[in-house]
């Protein structure tokens, strides 16, 4: 009698352990992610920093910039970015259709390199003549500005990737520094004196 009770316990685990495994919601991973662009120059040429940061629970391997692929694939930065540079490992083809009034995009996208980890930050860059104000402005495509971008987990369109806006952050200039710093050394000079 004693076998059948060790088979009975040994199936009964079996199953509660099969239920437990088929009743368990799968867990997805999340993609999600967040990035801001700045220039220090006030007139171009502008040399633009994106810092894109990760918010998800998963990689990011693309970030397609100035770009959307809904309803089609359309770019949106007026004029052809220059100096380019992608993180190692990456590349970073500038995107163009060619249709009138399509702009330009970058499709910065991990080759041999490694994804930006779900909380990690990458910093991409080039040179435009667009302004901070024409890329935090609304894109040539209705619904869009021409910050909009995209994430993928992998390659370029391999997944269903998000869609976002990029903040454009005025960075301060040495102009603005030194007429703050002069209208500190004003206030202080018009102080009521001390008693």
């Amino acid at each position: 009698m004693r076998p059948l009770r060790s088979t009975t316990r040994a199936l009964v685990l079996a199953i509660a352990a099969a239920i437990a495994v088929f009743a368990a919601k799968p867990a997805f991973a999340v993609l999600s992610a967040t990035a801001t662009i700045t220039t220090p120059q006030t007139s171009a040429p502008f040399n633009y920093t994106v810092n894109l940061h990760n918010t998800g629970t998963t990689d990011i391997g693309t970030f397609w910039f100035a770009w959307t692929a809904t309803p089609a694939n359309y770019d949106f930065l007026p004029t052809m970015p220059t100096n380019v540079v992608a993180p190692s490992g990456w590349i970073a083809p500038i995107t163009h259709n060619g249709f009138p009034g399509d702009g330009y995009g970058i499709e910065w996208y991990n080759y041999t390199g490694s994804n930006i980890a779900a909380g990690q930050s990458q910093n991409f860059t080039f040179t435009s003549n667009d302004s901070p104000a024409t890329i935090a402005g609304n894109a040539w495509f209705p619904g869009n500005k021409v910050s909009t971008s995209f994430v993928y987990i992998g390659f370029p369109q391999t997944d269903p990737g998000l869609k976002f806006d990029v903040q454009v952050v005025p960075e301060p200039t040495g102009a603005l520094v030194s007429a703050a710093v002069a209208g500190f050394a004003l206030l202080s000079k018009h102080r009521c004196p001390s008693r």
